[in-house]
């Protein structure tokens, strides 16, 4: 008999100061967007949206603050904590080693000295990957009833330098952190299921991601995967960005689909998405372990089997000196129980061939990010469809009948196309059911604080919960039109898209 609950958000802590820079820092800099538009205030408005952005100050460890908000809160007894996330791209230095949620954790270390601790890189989506994991440990056993999971997002972009100067793409970030606590509400003994486990140990030097895709492959055989987790410990943000699980399941895929690799399917956006959706339908993300011990990986891939959503996960362990250890389990006879309320289902899919679309690249002696806009533009605004009607009709739902969409702010014209794809039902009155859906059922604050990365779905339901949302209108569009409602939303979506290219949307129910 499946629980009625499994996972429940229940308390946030963020870091709430910085200055709020506008759009007049960039103008008169001879920047551009592609096409040779100039960069003022009203072009970065029309193209993205965002009139200010939140800078943190140069000595500000945002991650530390949010986390010392949550701990000073009075709202987490974090002697029950037992699984530590930092949900992160860049984090606050890129040139930290990791794992970045170190300082953070350094806060509540001796109160939870046995947590289990973690980065985790899935680009933007990695809070709704992170919030998965701690789903999916729970489902599985290993958390268990009263425990915690504390996820931090630090995105701090300003200290961190990430973008070349010059580079239009530091238009639309801004910095920002919280800590998110979720608890496991049911102990869940898998039964009646057959794991089958399999292991080898490869040098994967010097070009190790085709080496350990042929390790994956190896073992897989003929073998469906549904995910690979990779703990990367190699610190260096040239590999964090994409996530190595990504590079791993592109190079898996052309090495078990040769001929199509061969004819350039996966050069080409539209087809190589179309063959993704139909043939591949896996994750893929990165963890960094503190103390990097192989047997995390392990369990964790282990964990996805057992948890009943998934038959075949590979783990992998990818040490300093590109060393692999690979494992991979297959489970028959787990059954996914879906509970009746809190976080009820999510859906996390990676389509690795567009992995370049974010990424940083070396620079002489330094790295910087590099953003594809028009291939994440396309990415978020064709990717969605097909995740989220999956997602839903598992559950019996359309996105019509949600009552709360929090979608990742990545730029602000993403969103209507977005649902313009989701919410395609032939009627010529779609534009207005756009507007209306943005107007009604969503809330953004991407006008006024940027995109702040992986930290967007953490903020937006802070903010609203909290009442920092203002309605107002952003490139024609009403928003925050229906606050009071929101805040007793009863079926909420989290949707997010990024870097990898992953995109990951979790589901919650309240009665």
């Amino acid at each position: 008999m499946a629980p009625e609950r499994v996972l429940d958000f229940t308390a946030y802590g963020a870091w709430n100061g910085g200055t709020a820079v506008d759009n007049s820092v960039f103008e008169n800099k001879g920047m551009t967007f592609k096409g040779n538009q100039p960069v003022t205030d009203a072009s970065i408005q029309s193209r993205i949206g965002v009139r200010t952005r939140m800078a943190a100050g140069p000595n500000e460890r945002i991650g530390v603050l949010a986390m010392k908000d949550l701990l000073d809160s009075g709202q987490v007894d974090f002697s029950r904590v037992k699984l530590v996330i930092g949900a992160t791209n860049v984090g606050e230095d890129k040139y930290d080693p990791g794992p970045l949620v170190i300082p953070p954790y350094e806060l509540i270390r001796d109160l939870c000295p046995e947590a289990l601790v973690l980065d985790l890189y899935a680009g933007c989506p990695g809070f709704n990957v992170a919030t998965e994991l701690a789903f999916v440990l729970s489902l599985s056993g290993l958390l268990e009833e009263g425990d915690l999971s504390i996820i931090v997002g630090a995105e701090n972009l300003h200290r961190a330098r990430a973008f070349r100067e010059g580079d239009t793409s530091q238009i639309l970030f801004g910095d920002d952190s919280l800590a998110t606590a979720l608890e496991t509400k049911a102990t869940c003994r898998p039964a009646g299921g057959r794991l089958v486990t399999e292991r080898l140990v490869r040098n994967a030097e010097p070009d190790f991601i085709p080496l350990t895709a042929r390790a994956v492959l190896d073992l897989a055989g003929n073998t469906k995967l549904d995910g690979i987790i990779v703990d990367n410990q190699l610190g260096q943000n040239l590999w964090r960005t994409p996530a190595c699980a990504s590079r791993i399941q592109a190079s898996l895929v052309e090495q078990r689909w040769p001929e199509e690799a061969a004819k350039g399917v996966f050069r080409d956006f539209k087809t190589a998405l179309g063959f993704y959706d139909r043939h591949v339908d896996c994750f893929a993300f990165d963890v960094m372990s503190v103390g990097g011990d192989p047997w995390i990986v392990d369990r964790l891939a282990r964990c996805y089997v057992e948890s009943g959503k998934y038959t075949a996960v590979a783990g992998v362990f990818l040490s300093k000196d590109k060393q692999v250890k690979v494992t991979l389990h297959r489970g028959e006879g787990f059954l996914f129980q879906k509970p009746a309320y809190g976080v009820v289902d999510s859906l996390t899919r990676t389509h690795g061939c567009f992995a370049s679309f974010i990424q940083f690249e070396k620079e002489e002696d330094d790295v910087y990010g590099h953003i594809d806009g028009k291939g994440v533009f396309l990415y978020a605004t064709r990717g969605a469809k097909n995740l989220l009607d999956t997602l839903l009709r598992a559950n019996r739902l359309t996105l019509k009948d949600l009552d709360l969409l929090i979608e990742h702010q990545a730029n602000f014209a993403m969103i209507p196309l977005t649902l313009a794809q989701v919410l395609d039902d032939g009627k010529p009155t779609l534009s207005d059911s756009v507007k209306e859906y943005i107007a009604k059922k969503m809330v953004t604050n991407i006008h006024r604080r940027g995109n702040c990365s992986v930290v967007s779905m953490q903020r937006l339901p802070y903010d609203l919960m909290r009442g920092a949302l203002e309605p107002d209108t952003v490139q024609g569009f009403s928003v925050n039109s229906n606050l009071p409602q929101l805040r007793k939303a009863k079926r909420i979506l989290r949707d997010s898209v990024g870097a990898g290219m992953t995109r990951s949307a979790v589901l919650e129910l309240q009665p």
